[in-house]
Order: structure tokens, then C-alpha cells, then sequence
């Protein structure tokens, strides 16, 4: 069996796993060397592409060795959206849930700081 075939991905608070599809059990771990809370990923056949914070990783999907990085300087940082024609992005459901989720994170994003400022004032 190839790996991918029972791997599944998730990612939040800066960090990457993978996990086994038939157990849920942890089967690796990857956390973002520059932080941030937001992560996208993009399977992308032997490889899982991270964004986070501005800096797009290319992990190797079987252990979570990264491969390569890629910081955008100057370019700022928000929500991301990764595609690649290898990965059926291109599919009009997948993209419509990125959006959504993308979306999701903006909006809880913006929750937490006008948290954190509506805490700072009352201090």
C-alpha cells in the first residue's frame, strides 16, 4: 500500500500531522519553523505543501521531512490558496470549500483581535 493511500492530513495552530485514515493514530508531526496559527495544505502527490505566515514548505508526504521552503518577503501574509494540476484542485467542490474555509479562518482571525483589543481597553 502506498503511503498516501491510508494517510490523511490535518493542520491548525502551526502545526502539521499526519494520521492514519483506519485508526486515527499519529503517524507524524510537523511544526511551522515561523509560526502562526492558520495553515493551509495541498496533497500533491508525494509531496504536502504547508502555507503559513507567508512561507510555503514542500513536506515529503510519507515522514514530514521538508523538502524545500519558500518565503514570499515583502509580499505580506493572509489566508492562503494553494493549487497545483497534480492535486484536483481544480475541482470546482474543492475550491468552493477552500474558499469557505479561507473565509472561516479571516473571520475567526478577526474575532481574536477585536478580542484582544476590546481586552486590551478594559485593562
Amino acid at each position: 500500500m502506498n503511503f498516501p493511500d491510508h494517510a490523511i492530513y490535518a493542520a491548525f495552530n502551526g502545526r502539521v500531522f499526519a494520521l492514519d485514515r483506519r485508526d486515527g493514530s499519529i503517524l507524524w508531526r510537523w511544526t511551522t519553523p515561523k509560526g502562526g496559527n492558520f495553515v493551509t495544505l495541498l496533497p500533491d502527490g508525494d509531496q504536502l505543501l504547508v502555507c503559513s505566515n507567508g512561507y510555503l514548505w514542500a513536506l515529503r508526504a510519507e515522514d514530514g521531512l521538508c523538502l524545500w521552503s519558500q518565503p514570499f518577503k515583502g509580499e505580506g501574509t493572509g489566508i492562503p490558496f494553494l493549487a497545483s494540476p497534480r492535486s484536483g484542485s481544480e475541482n470546482p467542490t474543492t475550491a468552493a470549500m477552500a474558499v469557505l474555509a479561507a473565509t472561516a479562518a479571516e473571520e475567526e482571525r478577526r474575532r481574536q483581535s477585536s478580542s484582544d483589543s476590546s481586552t486590551a481597553s478594559t485593562s
